[in-house]
């Protein structure tokens, strides 16, 4: 049984859905946002990261990804427990994606640090 016997005409099934790299962006969004909304995450390792960035007038980009990597690597491991995922951790977010993550909040709080508009004791 063909499916145009269902629709009176034939159906192209697109077998390239989404691309890896594709999965791969979506991926890095979901957990950047899973991330920035999950405020245990924030109290036990942003906040001591934000004064450590605060306090020091200028830090490498790896200086900063080695400060926010910790909250990153425990975003990880929640998001991929939360979303039921099954295999190994390390195939779904590679340390260069970690480090792209780690890249991204800092540009996204890097004006809030700046002012200390967070409140860190």
């Amino acid at each position: 049984m063909f499916l145009k016997e269902f629709f009176s005409r034939p159906i192209e099934i697109d077998q390239n859905q989404k691309k890896p790299t594709e999965k791969l962006n979506n991926n890095l969004d979901d957990l950047f946002w899973f991330i920035i909304d999950h405020d245990k995450l924030h109290k036990d390792y942003f906040f001591p990261a934000a004064k450590k960035i605060k306090k020091s007038k200028g830090l490498s980009e790896q200086e900063v990804i080695e400060l926010l990597m910790p909250m990153v690597v425990k975003g990880c491991k929640e998001y991929f427990i939360q979303e039921k995922m099954h295999g190994k951790l390390s195939k779904f977010f590679p340390e260069e994606m970690r480090k792209e993550i780690c890249k991204k909040l800092y540009d996204h709080y890097f004006d809030d640090i700046k002012k200390d508009t967070y409140k860190i004791d």
